[in-house]
């Protein structure tokens, strides 16, 4: 039985911590809250921990000795706080969306002996794991295309989806260039004008996708591909209706006049957004489609649903995240410095051991060949 701090009490980590406890390891529960950590821990029934995860010094009074971190953080301070918790010298599973580059970590995490794997959530993480399974057995990969999607169980315009996730780390899915691999050149596009269309998903229905900024550490791993690109899928008319926000000018980060009030443009989006949530449960869509460069292909199909007070988006990040976890624990990864979630992937043995995990606990991955280019 291994000792493990899970930092950070919100839908996702309290998800991970479960899972992992769940295969009989000592897990302590640590947030900077002590309302919701002491609200979470009670409600999964876990012991708890207060500490600011910018210190590392407060995290390690609090945790004691552990033989691995696992954090759920908000990208905004993800990074920040990585970077002092590889002094505690115990490795790490992060499943944060940071915007900055990992290679000062990385070299960080080397100088402690420790690995940090980075990434490890739906997409990116499961996405990019997808992505290598396909590349290991088609023996290289020439094309891949990815889309994933958080939204409502049924279509409920003029959003369709649950908010699940930081509403600004939404917006910024319409507003950040998306970066896409075409003809083995690294090019931006923007997310609501293009490449735009339609896919089909089993059990699901028609969804329409547009580009965003997801490919991550895969830019780098893959810099030889001739395509790949991560689509955000949502149901049909969602991306003309944010267009239509876009020409209102209440994507900007600007200062306008509400009533007499100055605010910012995207700050009344937010609350747009907020007070457009749907009644309805969220389901996870991910679709990954790899071409080899004999012209066959393989699909991975997985559709996630809500269980009980659990939403769908925690509850298929946070098993990711625990279950990416348990490999490490249990020696299937191995490594230092930073890791990509990609090179689970490459391991067939972790990612044998995952993709089994999420099938029996009722997230199983489909997978069909396909002819790429038709």
């Amino acid at each position: 039985m291994a000792r493990v701090a899970v930092i950070g009490a919100g839908g996702v980590g309290s998800v991970a911590a479960s899972v992992i406890r769940d295969e009989g390891h000592d897990v302590l529960l640590v947030d900077r809250s002590p309302e919701i950590a002491s609200r979470v821990a009670e409600r999964r029934r876990l012991p708890f921990a207060v500490a600011d995860a910018l210190s590392p010094e407060d995290v390690k009074k609090a945790i004691g000795d552990v033989d691995l971190i696992v954090t759920a953080l908000p990208g905004s301070i993800a990074y920040r706080a990585l970077k002092g918790l590889v002094n505690l010298g115990v490795n790490i599973v992060d499943v944060s969306f940071f915007p900055e580059e990992p290679d000062e970590l990385s070299q960080l995490a080397s100088k402690a002996g420790i690995m940090v794997i980075m990434d490890a959530g739906v997409a990116p993480g499961l996405s990019n794991m997808l992505v290598a399974v396909g590349d290991r057995k088609l023996g290289g990969l020439k094309e891949t295309r990815i889309y994933v999607g958080g939204i409502s169980e049924r279509p409920d315009p003029p959003l369709g989806l649950v908010p699940s996730w930081s509403i600004s780390d939404l917006i910024d899915e319409y507003r950040r260039p998306a970066r896409i691999i075409s003809d083995g050149k690294v090019i931006q596009v923007d997310p609501l004008s293009g490449p735009l269309g339609t896919i089909y998903v089993p059990g699901v229905g028609e969804l329409e996708y547009f580009p965003t900024d997801g490919l991550r550490t895969m830019l780098r791993t893959y810099s030889s591909a001739s395509f790949m690109a991560e689509y955000t899928l949502r149901w049909p008319g969602h991306v003309n209706f944010i267009k239509g926000l876009k020409r209102l000018g209440l994507l900007e980060h600007k200062p306008i006049r509400v009533g007499g009030v100055q605010v910012m443009a995207d700050e009344v989006l937010a609350s747009l957004i907020w007070s457009l949530r749907v009644p309805h449960k969220d389901i996870v869509v991910l679709v990954v489609e790899v071409c080899g460069k004999s012209g066959e292909g393989i699909r991975f199909t997985q559709v996630t649903r809500a269980e009980e007070d659990v939403l769908a988006m925690s509850r298929v990040t946070g098993s990711f995240l625990g279950f990416t976890a348990l490999a490490v624990l249990e020696g299937k990864v191995k490594g230092s410095g930073v890791v990509f979630p990609e090179s689970l992937g490459l391991n067939e043995e972790a990612s044998g051991d995952i993709m089994t995990r999420l099938s029996v606990n009722g997230m199983e991955i489909s997978e069909e060949t396909f002819t790429c280019g038709q």
